[in-house]
């Protein structure tokens, strides 16, 4: 069986096992308040609209690779990772002022629209802007609610639990050096590496895979150890190939435009390598577009143009190549049942696949 259906057991399970989570908790926010019963029917509508449940099935994977077999308790946490994911995206979108998330809109943006007595749009984006962080914490919340009771020893969910909190910790990091990024204009290659590091590689990846094994019983440090690795470079490298993707990809195969990016002025690597390898004229350009709004056909051509002539994006493509190679060099170093060991070797070639 290959990457793409193994995932997509994986989701099918988790989504059945989130509808009947939040069906629960709807019921039981119901007796008490009605405000906070519709917030999360429509977070339930976000998170099964779509997501491919990656962080889930990497729970179940480190889990199932070191030998463990509760396969009932493990889809717990597997959607409370999940869970977790929807705390991180609805303050996501709170902090990008985002309208759509899934196709869904976001809760800020629902609620923003339902005036609820508010006499002006700032009270009423003020509103759903309270309410969509309220309820990300009553996510986070849940989260860890819900390892509690998946029924693991006590030790195995102290020491999991404890795990997990120094990964929020670590992605908040990362979200505070992103921000703080978009705010100056100003960052360097090894600054925006610790940021994919700290944002996208052990929240995505290792974070999971960790907590899985820890969840297992496992104290092998080699075993953690190569997690951590194989996360570190995979997790960069599928974060450069998101920087490439949003500038050069296609939206009807990534459904992400290749403007966005831009206009928001992200200092991607790809970005930073560009500037610093930019002379003259192109270096006036690649200032001028980046961050401008609505931008023409021509001049996000331009944009790209530079980026291909500095170098910048073969640059990325090759980096991202190399992290990848690397993490299946490490994967192989550590001894995991070949299911497992197969998936997280896949994965990485199914990642590779998106590249430009």
């Amino acid at each position: 069986m290959d990457f793409q259906q193994t995932l997509k057991g994986y989701k099918v399970a988790m989504d059945k096992e989130l509808g009947r989570y939040f069906d629960l908790a709807i019921a039981s926010a119901r007796q008490q308040d009605e405000l906070t019963a519709k917030a999360l029917e429509q977070t339930k509508k976000i998170a099964l609209s779509g997501g491919k449940r990656i962080r889930g099935a990497l729970v179940q994977c480190g889990y199932a690779g070191v030998g463990g077999k509760e396969k009932k308790k493990i889809l717990q946490v597997a959607v409370a990772i999940e869970l977790l994911h929807l705390f991180f995206l609805i303050h996501d979108d709170v902090i990008d002022c985002g309208d759509l998330r899934h196709g869904q809109e976001t809760l800020q943006k629902f609620f923003a629209k339902k005036k609820n007595g508010r006499t002006n749009v700032i009270e009423s984006e003020h509103f759903g802007n309270s309410l969509a962080i309220i309820v990300g914490d009553l996510l986070f919340a849940k989260a860890n609610e819900a390892i509690l009771r998946a029924g693991f020893g006590e030790k195995e969910t102290l020491t999991a639990l404890t795990y997990l909190q120094e990964v929020v910790k670590t992605t908040i990091l990362g979200q505070t050096q992103d921000i703080a990024m978009e705010k100056t204009g100003q960052a360097s290659e090894e600054s925006v590496l610790a940021m994919y590091e700290n944002k996208t590689a052990r929240y995505t990846f290792e974070g999971p895979l960790k907590l899985g094994a820890l969840l297992a019983g496992t104290a092998d440090k080699k075993t953690l150890s190569v997690f951590a690795r194989y996360a570190s470079v995979v997790g960069k490298a599928y974060q450069l190939q998101d920087d490439l993707l949003g500038v050069f990809g296609k939206k009807e195969k990534t459904g992400k435009s290749t403007v966005s990016d831009i206009e928001e002025g992200k200092l991607s690597l790809l970005v930073i390598r560009a500037r610093a390898m930019a002379k003259g004229k192109d270096q006036k350009s690649l200032q001028a577009l980046l961050g401008k709004k609505k931008l023409s056909v021509k001049e996000v051509q331009i944009f790209q143009a530079i980026l291909i002539k500095t170098g910048a994006k073969k640059y990325t493509q090759d980096l991202a190549q190399a992290y990848f190679t690397t993490g299946k060099a490490e994967i192989e170093k550590v001894v995991l049942l070949p299911q497992a060991k197969n998936f997280l070797i896949n994965m990485v070639e199914y990642l590779e696949g998106r590249g430009i």
